[in-house]
């Protein structure tokens, strides 16, 4: 779907987004909307596929989109035709999505939105865990330039004194 946005700049501008209803409560009811800009890698990765009339990205065999449950078995028949061990699902992919926008040190609160969380409860272990990861590289760091500082100060030529 392409959108024109109005930015907080007041300009306007033309995006190409999914626009959906996220159903993933228990109930299966509610949810919230989302609208999700496409980013270019991923414009690039869709640009073989015949999206002229819109619609789902993901087909089955019968060119309808995927129910959630034959998606998750197509997924571990993706993984596994790809040599990707057991274990790699759908909802990994959504968490490896929210880690890495902590990791791209977006807000919290951008990242709850983008997520659909109804609580910073979750996002937070995003937050705390993109945070270990950048206070434990820090300390290599710290680490590191203490020890050339160290190996630069033993290669200094002694000082000789001379009578």
């Amino acid at each position: 779907m392409i959108e024109e946005i109005e930015l907080f700049e007041g300009s306007l501008v033309t995006v190409e987004a999914f626009s959906f209803r996220q159903r993933k409560n228990r109930n299966r009811h509610g949810g919230r909307e989302m609208f999700i800009p496409v980013v270019d890698k991923l414009a690039a990765a869709l640009t073989p596929l015949d999206r002229s009339k819109g619609g789902t990205v993901l087909k089955n065999a019968y060119g309808n989109p995927f129910s959630e449950k034959s998606l998750t078995g197509m997924m571990q028949h993706w993984t596994r035709q790809a040599g990707i061990s057991d274990g790699y699902t759908l909802h990994g992919l959504r968490r490896t999505f929210g880690t890495y926008l902590a990791e791209c040190n977006i807000q919290a609160r951008a990242i709850m939105e983008a997520m659909g969380h109804s609580s910073m409860a979750v996002t937070d272990e995003y937050v705390r865990e993109a945070n270990k990861k950048r206070i434990a590289v820090d300390i290599a760091r710290a680490i590191n330039q203490r020890e050339e500082k160290r190996d630069q100060m033993k290669q200094r030529t002694n000082l000789r004194i001379v009578r």
